[in-house]
């Protein structure tokens, strides 16, 4: 966040179980509120970030509210990876109850960071399929990029075997959508692939960062449920590097 340009809120969410009283979640928001200041610790020299503590029934209500309270443009979660049970037994949770939640009633953008440590940043890869999330990984991914002095690694995938004017036309778009969505240092990877997966985990083993649009279709094929897509949660999954969805 560039500084003058917006504020940051870090929100701590005190759940208090039904049955119980309100009042009892009193002593864990001050443990809240002593946890977020050791966060702020760790802030960048000359950012602001406003700790914010909410107690309520259910986290998602709490971060919903919250959000529609600041006027949230964008709501950043960390991801711990896919929990081993389903709600009601239907198969796996996606990124956890509550961030499932939150992605179906919020009214902002979230991103999910999948966090393994990025020393330095001077790749940042996006895969690009299209699709309406596209845009908004380029953006994040060119702010940061710009943020880092960093290039953007723009990759699109073919199938392999397609004829040569095929091709040119993928690059002549891709070459148009960097334009339109990059300001800052960016590079073209047009790859032929017949597996999408892994022709992406192989281009961020060369990246210190992989910022990817939820899929349009979120569903999977095999009756998992996956709220960002199959690939992104795949890719945030395995790829070594730092992945936000």
């Amino acid at each position: 966040m560039e500084p003058r340009t917006g504020e940051l809120t870090a929100l701590g969410i005190v759940e208090v179980p039904e049955g119980m009283p309100l009042s009892e979640g009193a002593t864990r928001a001050r443990q809240a509120r002593r946890l977020l200041q050791k966060v702020l610790d760790y802030v960048p020299e000359g950012t602001v970030i406003h700790p914010l503590v909410r107690i309520g029934r259910h986290a998602a209500e709490g971060i919903i509210e919250a959000s529609a309270e600041q006027e949230a443009d964008l709501i950043i979660f960390g991801w711990g990876g896919r929990a081993a049970g389903g709600r009601n037994g239907s198969g796996p949770m996606v990124f956890s109850p509550t961030i499932d939640e939150v992605v179906r009633e919020s009214p902002a953008d979230i991103a999910v960071v999948k966090q393994r440590g990025s020393k330095e940043i001077r790749r940042v890869l996006v895969p690009v399929r299209g699709g309406p999330h596209a845009e908004l990984a380029l953006h994040y991914a060119d702010a940061i990029a710009r943020h880092h002095d960093a290039t953007v690694v723009v990759l699109h995938l073919v199938p392999p075997g397609i004829t040569l004017a095929v091709r040119a036309q993928a690059e002549r778009a891709l070459a148009a959508f960097i334009k339109q969505h990059i300001v800052g240092r960016s590079e073209a990877v047009l790859r032929e692939a017949p597996n999408v997966r892994n022709a992406i985990l192989r281009e961020a083993e060369k990246a210190d960062l992989v910022v990817m649009g939820a899929s349009a279709v979120a569903g999977g094929s095999d009756g998992e449920t996956y709220l960002f897509g199959a690939l992104p949660e795949a890719i945030a999954a395995r790829a070594r590097s730092t992945v936000m969805v």
